[in-house]
């Protein structure tokens, strides 16, 4: 039956991977940020957010292919979440997918970016 099968079956495969650089937490998303995988990022961000004091926190999306409306309210509501821990949550990659002006987002233009921003960030200033 012709269009019951998608062209690409792997271009539906959802992926996170997370990794650390210090006190940073990457994480890297591929695939679609709808529907099931926006549960499992969900899962992430509440559990990185409770064990890490303040949350500091790069998502890259330069590996998703869309995101619909729940997959941004999680990243709105994530960011949010961080500032209110005292953190930061830095979104990188896939602006093509996100409105220009960030919308409540904390955009940065690279993962090198996000990091730089977050290096230093929530520790008392030297004397």
């Amino acid at each position: 039956m012709p269009g019951s099968q998608p062209a690409d079956p792997a271009a539906d495969d959802f992926s996170i991977r997370i990794r650390t650089r210090g006190d940073i937490l990457l994480i890297q998303l591929q695939g679609p940020l709808a529907g099931a995988s926006v549960d499992i990022v969900r899962m992430y961000v509440i559990s990185t957010l409770a064990t890490h004091t303040p949350p500091k926190v790069v998502t890259d999306i330069d590996g998703v292919s869309l995101i619909d409306e729940a997959g941004l309210d999680i990243l709105r509501s994530a960011t949010c979440q961080a500032r209110d821990a005292g953190g930061r949550m830095v979104i990188t990659g896939g602006h093509r997918l996100l409105d220009p002006t960030g919308n409540g987002l904390d955009l940065a233009s690279t993962i090198r970016d996000a990091f730089h921003d977050l290096d230093g960030f929530g520790e008392p200033p030297s004397s």
